[in-house]
């Protein structure tokens, strides 16, 4: 295993990955937040809202795989360029379709968007790549922090951006795509100067060669990808209903936006600490842990006095850190179990799975709403938990360093 750059690199190349995921995910909440409300602008119904920012999500997961198969022939900082590029891309489409009303093309230019925005996601393994083995789960984790800038910033820059639009004439809505388009370019400049050399220079790549062209997994891998995909899964299922179950019961659209910031501080606010706990515990420890709280976090939302504010801050706070602890540790678990000719593409193929998960819980988390309850919806999420869990203890991997 590779004990990663020298010192001075390594902290460089890490602030650098920081820089960008804090620019393009700024630009990314930005965008997703007014989605919603152009598309049901344009639709005059909410019937279909939620489809364009889902097909964002499932164009992140293509993006996972195609962005870490050319990481893997070209390079990390290569990589990272064209997703921002085709990040910047499709918030240019995305802009345009805004301008002209045209919901097909606003459908399209956010598929093209999220493929360009898992260059955020894939960002986290570049830090990985330039650390050694018993530091991997704190530099995941600061990277992963950089996603707290974002989902401060994004929101607040909703009102200059539509003063942007207004100023160029066009659908003030389409000003915070505009906004997103400049800071994934900026995101792409940051990195194209400054990740140098390239994070995969520090990896043990193996020969290079996939056998017979499958990836190589092993016990951990799948412990990985299952905690991965359930812990996004019950995350996205009880999250994306949560301020709709809030506003039938009366709450204010504030009280709505403290209970998101809440489950935002718990998703990303905690990082270098989840890092160091992962680096120190074992990566294994962590995510049991994660899926521990998710279930505590889902039972309380299930039970919560629904007009009781804190109890549903609470739940969601523990909803994001359960998430965090999965995500953070799940993330260096999967890198050190992947035979080094595989990584790269497992990481892609890791990060597929993650955003897969999540749009299938947002578009299944309005039907289990309507067909049951809030409470019901979260103790189908409590019980998926339990699956990590399960297959941590059959396949109980061998201990490994830092793992």
């Amino acid at each position: 295993m590779s004990d990663g750059a020298p010192g001075s690199v390594r902290r460089r190349l890490t602030g650098v990955l920081f820089a960008g995921v804090s620019l393009g995910r700024t630009g990314y909440i930005a965008a997703v937040t007014v989605t919603t409300l152009v598309a049901e602008d344009m639709l005059g119904s909410a019937t279909l809202a939620g489809l364009p920012g889902a097909v964002a999500v499932l164009g992140s997961a293509l993006g996972g795989i195609r962005l870490s198969a050319f990481m893997d022939r070209s390079g990390r900082r290569h990589g990272l360029v064209i997703g921002y590029a085709v990040m910047a891309t499709g918030a240019a489409g995305a802009a345009l379709a805004t301008a002209l009303g045209s919901f097909p093309l606003l459908v399209a230019a956010l598929a093209v968007f999220g493929f360009g925005a898992s260059a955020d996601s894939l960002s986290r393994y570049a830090a990985a790549d330039v650390h050694p083995a018993h530091r991997r789960g704190a530099a995941i984790a600061f990277v992963v922090w950089a996603g707290t800038i974002g989902s401060v910033l994004g929101p607040t820059l909703l009102s200059p951006a539509e003063g942007v639009g207004r100023t160029l004439g066009v659908e003030p809505l389409a000003g915070a795509y505009i906004v997103a388009g400049v800071l994934g370019a900026l995101a792409l400049t940051v990195i194209a100067v400054f990740l140098r050399p390239d994070p995969l220079e520090f990896v043990d790549r193996g020969d290079g060669v996939l056998a017979g062209g499958r990836i190589q997994t092993s016990p951990t891998v799948w412990i990985a990808l299952i905690g991965l995909a359930v812990s996004q899964m019950v995350m996205v299922l009880i999250m994306v209903m949560t301020p709709i179950n809030a506003r039938h019961h009366g709450h204010s659209l504030g009280t709505v936006g403290l209970i998101i910031s809440a489950h935002t501080l718990g998703m990303f606010g905690v990082s270098p600490l989840t890092g160091m706990v992962a680096d120190r515990l074992g990566r294994l420890p962590v995510i049991i842990a994660g899926q521990v709280v998710l279930a505590i976090a889902a039972v309380l939302a299930a039970v919560a006095d629904q007009s009781s504010t804190g109890t549903l801050i609470v739940a969601l706070f523990l909803l994001g850190l359960g998430w965090n602890f999965s995500f953070v540790a799940g993330s260096a678990l999967l890198t050190e179990g992947a035979a080094p000719e595989s990584r790269v593409r497992l990481q892609g193929l890791g990060d597929a799975v993650l955003w897969t998960s999540g749009a299938a819980a947002s578009l299944s988390s309005g039907l289990l709403l309507a067909a049951s309850s809030y409470a019901v919806l979260c103790v189908v999420g409590a019980c998926l938990t339990a699956l990590p869990v399960i297959v941590a203890t059959r396949l109980r991997p061998a201990p490994a360093q830092g793992a």
